[in-house]
Formats: structure tokens, sequence, C-alpha cells
């Protein structure tokens, strides 16, 4: 007797593929939220270490770290990062030691000549990367050369609306050049007193410490985007009465690409590239440079690729899901440390 084999017919072929991308279409989107979820969750997890750092920091020193300074101590600046002075409380002491703070942190690599550390003393701190100041959901590389950061700082608001001092609970040291409005004078704040946990009147749990911004994709920005940093539209920040019109001006007028090296060196102090971010923003909103990247006010914005908002570090050690749509006012007031705000339970 002659067995017949028979195989699948063209429309039952087609049937089965069709089934296969539908399940596929089906459990993509699912794979990829997990994924993200994890990430999330890591980053979450590197913001609490952070902020377990600094909490450590001031036990041990009686004060919160600075973001930067640009005093000197025997001619050498003492421009290294608040990332680089948390390294022992982040169980990187073998990495602190490298640092000589009789030498400032270069520029970059030889040759040239470096103010502050003509030896390139520093030299290998912008060569080391430290997993727990990246974001495994940014994968934007600032440089090649360098090591990078995903988290800031909070310093606060605008000084220039401030009378020329950061009100966030990180501070700099020795700028000379800060434009105070509405008169439009520039004035230093060399004599800065450090900020303790007991100076932080508007509460721990309701004053921002770290949050997220995105990294930059190169030096010289050739598209758009929140890993950017924009010339800000006004020539004088005391064009505006307040520093939320300064931001409008931003995001309206801020169209030219200035600068796509944000998180490029965290060992160094300067805003966005190696240290803070302001609160002039509400999250996910682009960043704005009104002079040069080491002079202020700039106005770079909490940010990340996480969707619908940013995860911010606050000073009780918590972390916290900003979103996107959080109210000004209630974004304005976890920047400032003693503005005497009053944030409703629901309000973030």
């Amino acid at each position: 007797m002659q067995v017949v084999k028979r195989g699948f017919t063209l429309i039952e072929l087609l049937v089965v593929i069709a089934i296969i991308a539908v399940l596929i279409a089906l459990l993509l989107p699912a794979v990829q939220a997990a994924r993200e979820a994890a990430r999330r969750s890591q980053c979450v997890n590197n913001l609490k270490q952070l902020g377990l750092a600094i909490m450590n920091y001031e036990s041990s020193t009686g004060g919160l770290p600075p973001s930067g300074s640009t005093t000197t101590t025997n001619g050498a600046p003492q421009n290294h990062s608040l990332l680089a002075r948390i390294l022992p409380f982040l169980e990187q002491q073998g990495l602190y030691n490298m640092v000589n703070y009789s030498f400032g942190m270069p520029s970059g690599d030889p040759p040239g000549t470096q103010l502050g550390d003509p030896s390139y003393t520093n030299m290998t701190l912008l060569h080391v990367q430290v997993s727990a100041f990246l974001c495994p959901s940014d994968p934007n590389i600032p440089s090649t050369t360098y090591n990078s950061h995903s988290y800031g700082e909070n310093t606060g608001n605008s000084p220039s609306f401030t009378g020329g001092s950061f009100n966030g609970p990180v501070y700099m040291l020795g700028i000379s050049s800060i434009v105070v409005c509405p008169s439009g004078t520039k004035v230093s704040n060399s004599l800065v007193t450090p900020v303790n946990l007991s100076s932080i009147t508007d509460g721990l749990s309701n004053t921002a410490m770290f949050s997220e911004i995105v990294k930059g994709r190169g030096v010289t920005p050739i598209d758009d985007g929140l890993h950017v940093t924009y010339k800000g539209g006004a020539t004088t920040p005391c064009t505006f009465t307040n520093d939320q019109d300064l931001a409008n001006n931003c995001q309206t007028q801020g169209t030219t690409r200035v600068d796509g090296s944000k998180g490029m060196q965290w060992a160094r102090y300067y805003m966005a590239r190696g240290g803070g971010y302001t609160h002039v923003m509400t999250p996910n909103q682009r960043s704005c440079l009104f002079s040069s990247v080491s002079n202020y006010p700039n106005l770079i914005s909490a940010s990340s690729y996480h969707p619908g908002g940013v995860n911010v570090s606050m000073l009780d050690g918590s972390v916290r899901f900003i979103k996107n749509s959080v109210n000004y006012q209630a974004w304005h007031a976890i920047g400032s440390k003693a503005g005497g705000e009053i944030l409703s339970a629901d309000a973030l």
C-alpha cells in the first residue's frame, strides 16, 4: 500500500508566518519595556549610592562638597568636580588617592600648557570610567578620549536672580563673573559659606541633590535633541525679571547649537560637562549657555531617556521619578535649599 506524505500548503505556511509575526510584534515591546525597566532600576540604584555618598561626606567633613571652584591653592585652580571629591564614599578610595589637590585638573592630554597642572599630574583621572556615574539608558558618548557621566548635582536656580549666590545644596567657589539682576553688575562669590545639612531648612526630603543629564554625542553637535546645549537668545539675563522668563527664552530663542559634550569629563567642574544642573527648566527641556561653559548663568536641564521624566535623588537619600509635566513652582522649589516654599504631598 502506497503512503502519500502530505506537506504544508502555501496558504498554511503563510498563516504560520503571519502568526509568528504577530507574536513577535506583541512580545517585542514587552521585551523592550522589561529591558528599560531593568536599566531604570540600575539608574535608581546609582542615584541612591550617590545620595548615600553625599550624606557620608557631610558626616565626615561637616559640610556638603562644592560643585567646583576656581579659587587657587599654590597657584593651582581647585577645579576638581564634586564627583571627584566624593570618590572615597563610593568605594573608590584608590581612585581618589590618584588626585593631587596641589594641582588642578588639566583640560586634556599633552602637549600644551596646562594652567595649574603643567606636568599633567591629574591627567589619569580624565580617562578612568566609573560605572556608578553612568545611566545604562543613555548610550551617548560625548568623547571617545575621555570618561563621562550621567548625573549632575543640583546648583539650584539662576544665581543672577538670587543675588549672585547658588541657592541649591551645592555651590561654586571663586566665580567672579556672575551677573546680578536687575543691576547687571558682576559679582564674586569667593566668600561662600559651605553648606551643611542643618542649613537645608526646606527639608532634606524636599531638596534635590542629583538628577540625570543626557550626555552629549560629541563636542560639535550636528543634530538637535536633549544631548545638545544651545546658545540662549538673550544677551544678558537682566533682559528679564525672573529666571522663568529666562528659561522661556532658552526654549523659544535658543536655536543655535553650541556644545555637544555634556557629561564629557566627570572629574572637572564645568557645568554639565563635569558638574551640575539647574532647576530653572522643568525636566527634559533644552539646555542653554548664555556665555561659555564655565560662566553663568548656564541653564542645564535635568534630562533622561526614560519615558516621561527623570530620576532625582533627594538629600534624604530617597530617589523620586519626576514627570515632565511637574508643576514649575514645585520643580523650582525643590531646587532651593532654604526658599521657604510649601510643597503639597502630591506636588511631585
